[in-house]
């Protein structure tokens, strides 16, 4: 018999990626995005008309909690990956999107009597790590003073209490750095960046790696979870933690791919701060087009993140299937060519 998924956000990069590999895998998709987002219709007026045969499009703000009700009616699997990362925005938007919008979505979900729900979160709930420490889902979360990684935690926290509560089952995903073909917001701002060849790095003390993940792996993972039993009540950190690739290497190989000249500067973590504290106050009240950087961007870069994987590989079987290298190379192809 076939099920129906309901994936949200589904105009993001996460959420494009998991509709088409539903549709492949035989799922009838409900897909949720703002009414007025255009790369909402843009992404399913792209589809082929077989996948749209199998696709409900389903125009919604998760904020509004009455407009959900019928939407969840016939759903097997609910992946929520809506989220709100804008840096800048107010935090109440923060909460009213993050927060109260998973909120809304559990409540449909439950009084749906949907069969899974899968939150689509990120590895920033376990906060910046204390020298040395290695993060695992057994780690507390741990605030950043930051909208969105806090707000994230709060979300996580609330599909907790639905699991506990046995008004839902539940899995958490906790995906490292997303990228990969379909990327318009890492990817790009990084290959902006180098465009203009000049990079800066900003670490606290000693060099790090970027823990990656390539979309198709993340992805595979979220289905892989979502269809087995064991991963109920469960969270998993989904990411490479072999991906040896330091910020500098990570620029200097997009930078060598494009045929750029790049020069990377070293500057103090403090002095980056404060670059993007100020940037923030300036675009928040007009008076620039850009954001320059954000503390988040900050924090991000410039402490040392180790993170396991452990858990994944063991219980679900899964493991990344793309190296770093590999990856890059096809997540600057595909920007070479939708560009």
């Amino acid at each position: 018999m076939e099920k129906t998924a309901l994936v949200t956000g589904a105009a993001g990069f996460v959420g494009q990626a998991l509709v088409l590999r539903l549709l492949e895998k035989g799922f009838m998709v409900k897909a949720l995005d703002l009414p007025k987002n255009p790369e909402f219709s843009k992404f399913t007026d792209s589809l082929s008309a077989l996948q749209r045969s199998s696709l409900i499009v389903c125009p919604a703000d998760i904020t509004d909690a009455d407009s959900l009700k019928p939407i969840l009616s016939g759903v097997s699997y609910v992946f929520h990956t809506a989220a709100l990362l804008n840096s800048i925005a107010p935090r109440s938007r923060f909460e009213s999107v993050n927060v109260q919008g998973t909120k809304n979505i559990c409540n449909a979900a439950s009084n749906a009597n949907v069969e899974r729900f899968i939150l689509v979160s990120t590895s920033d709930v376990f906060g910046i790590p204390k020298p040395s420490e290695v993060i695992t889902e057994k780690t507390a979360y741990r605030s950043w003073g930051e909208p969105y990684a806090d707000t994230k935690i709060k979300a996580c926290n609330i599909v907790k209490d639905f699991q506990q509560k046995g008004l839902l089952n539940t899995t958490i995903i906790y995906p490292g750095w997303v990228y990969g073909p379909g990327d318009r917001q890492f990817f790009p701002a990084i290959i902006d960046m180098i465009k203009d060849k000049h990079a800066f790095i900003w670490h606290k003390t000693e060099p790090y790696c970027v823990d990656l993940i390539y979309i198709n792996d993340l992805i595979s993972a979220i289905v892989i979870a979502a269809e087995s039993p064991s991963a109920i009540g469960e969270d998993y950190l989904i990411l490479d933690d072999n991906t040896e690739i330091t910020p500098k290497l990570f620029f200097s190989h997009i930078a060598e791919q494009l045929h750029i000249k790049l020069k990377i500067h070293k500057l103090p973590y403090q002095t980056m701060y404060a670059v993007a504290w100020i940037s923030q106050q300036l675009k928040q009240r007009g008076l620039i087009k850009n954001l320059l950087l954000s503390t988040t961007d900050v924090k991000a870069f410039g402490n040392n993140f180790e993170f396991s994987n452990e858990k994944a590989r063991h219980a679900l079987q899964w493991e990344p299937s793309v190296s770093a290298k590999e990856g890059i190379k096809s997540a600057l192809d595909w920007q070479i060519r939708n560009n």
